[in-house]
């Protein structure tokens, strides 16, 4: 490690310590064998089509009766169900996950997929390129895939027969799903098979200088906005950490893509998120100011700078993956404000919880008590210009967390420094040889809070207290 009362801030050199004190998917339709009559389906506009769906193993109803039409329908559950009517892919076994099939099968035609199942995130528009591109094994935009299926009469609009009159932002209900693929089966007896290559990279169907008006049309609003030391701000879409992603946006435009989730990314490069450096390399050797350093391998393509961060644990395989418009990169000094702090406080949490849930562990809960010891401890490292986890007076992190009200059973503190943002503090964490590691993805500890301070001989410090009740 290196000397905390010498080392002085550094981008690509930075510190980090850990120490460790210890005391002691969304389910598929399928809910039960269909009843010959739903107690909710008499006089429903889709009865007929739903009958249909059932007799023919898309779906099934409820334990209790039902089949609830008007339920809303998750992209995974879309593609299942058009997937079985085609007699294309065969359920999971039991006890997996039961969507990855499906997936796999949509992501080596390149389909357009966003891999987000938040309740309610699937829209129409979604659907309908989807079933255009399916069937016609070739790329179609949202608005183009709405006009062929109007003009092939596999769908008449949920308003009128117009792109608008389709609703595109609306969400799409079971009844709805069901018509769809009657009708689509109606039109087209099977699907292409043809594989639609990927011109561009993109992150949930996006891609850099993509508006942000297409940003929020394809995956709505995002839960929270931070802003960022680059100038432009962090749209983050937390709401399902397997699927976790950020996208930078400046003047309404999307200028940067972050994700270590690689479900979410399409390459157009063929570089991929579980791809070993050494086949990246190999890809990226014609690329200018190319660079290595413990935790990451950057290179320069066009106009972009892409970041792929390393897991140096695990044959280098890449686990994250920044790109972002060249110009977006040349910042001087960042504004450092309580705004930018609040961000970086936030998106280290967020960023345990993500690389948690790649590996299968349960998310972490976050701790105002432990985020207020961490916040402190970082701004008392950079006051009082050291780096430890015990003060110059003698008190340790789990002191400091007993002081602000913390009761542990098994508690730990991870602190860096000097480190670009809350990004590349994860990843060095993440390769860190010293406890970092164990701590971020320790399904035994259940709470954490951070905290970040600016100023100081490295400018920025991070801490991270970890405990579990």
């Amino acid at each position: 490690m290196l000397d905390f009362e010498t080392i002085r801030v550094n981008c690509r050199k930075a510190s980090v310590s850990a120490v460790l004190l210890i005391f002691a998917a969304a389910a598929p339709f399928q809910a039960s064998a269909a009843p010959s009559t739903f107690n909710d389906t008499t006089g429903h506009w889709a009865k007929s089509y739903i009958t249909w769906a059932v007799d023919q193993k898309l779906a099934n109803g409820y334990s209790d009766g039902s089949f609830q039409p008007n339920k809303l329908v998750s992209e995974a559950e879309f593609l299942a169900m058009l997937l079985r009517a085609y007699g294309l892919v065969s359920d999971a076994p039991p006890g997996g996950d039961w969507s990855k099939p499906y997936y796999e099968y949509a992501d080596e035609h390149g389909w357009p997929l966003t891999h987000n199942n938040a309740g309610g995130a699937f829209r129409r528009g979604q659907a309908a390129q989807l079933l255009a591109t399916a069937a016609n094994g070739k790329a179609f935009t949202e608005q183009g895939a709405i006009q062929w299926l109007l003009d092939e009469n596999i769908s008449s609009g949920r308003t009128s027969a117009t792109v608008s009159g389709f609703v595109p932002d609306g969400k799409l209900t079971r009844a709805e799903a069901l018509t769809f693929f009657y009708n689509l089966k109606e039109h087209t007896t099977s699907l292409s098979a043809a594989k639609i290559a990927s011109k561009e990279t993109t992150l949930g169907g996006i891609a850099l200088n993509d508006s942000l008006q297409e940003l929020t049309q394809l995956l709505g609003k995002p839960l929270r906005i931070d802003q960022s030391e680059y100038g432009f701000s962090w749209y983050v879409y937390n709401g399902s950490y397997s699927n976790y992603m950020m996208f930078g946006v400046i003047d309404n435009q999307v200028t940067a893509l972050f994700s270590n989730s690689g479900g979410s990314w399409r390459s157009g490069t063929g570089i991929e998120i579980g791809q070993s450096l050494a086949e990246a390399k190999k890809l990226t050797n014609s690329f200018a100011d190319r660079e290595e350093e413990d935790d990451y391998y950057a290179y320069t393509s066009a106009n972009e700078r892409v970041t792929l961060f390393i897991d140096r644990h695990d044959n280098d395989k890449i686990i994250g993956m920044i790109r972002m418009n060249q110009s977006s990169t040349a910042t001087s000094q960042p504004a450092y404000s309580n705004t930018l702090q609040s961000g970086f406080e936030l998106q280290m949490f967020d960023l345990v919880n993500a690389e948690r849930a790649a590996r299968g562990i349960s998310a972490l809960q976050w701790d105002k008590l432990a985020a207020a010891a961490a916040r402190k401890h970082s701004n008392d490292m950079k006051l009082r210009d050291f780096f430890d986890h015990n003060n110059p007076d003698g008190i340790s992190p789990f002191d400091r967390m007993s002081q602000e009200g913390v009761i542990y059973t098994t508690a730990a503190e991870n602190i860096a420094a000097g480190y670009l943002n809350s990004i590349y503090a994860h990843y060095g964490w993440m390769n860190s040889t010293t406890g970092h590691r164990e701590s971020l993805l320790n399904g035994k500890l259940k709470r954490l809070g951070t905290g970040i301070a600016f100023g100081g001989s490295y400018q920025i410090y991070y801490t991270q207290n970890f405990y579990t009740p």
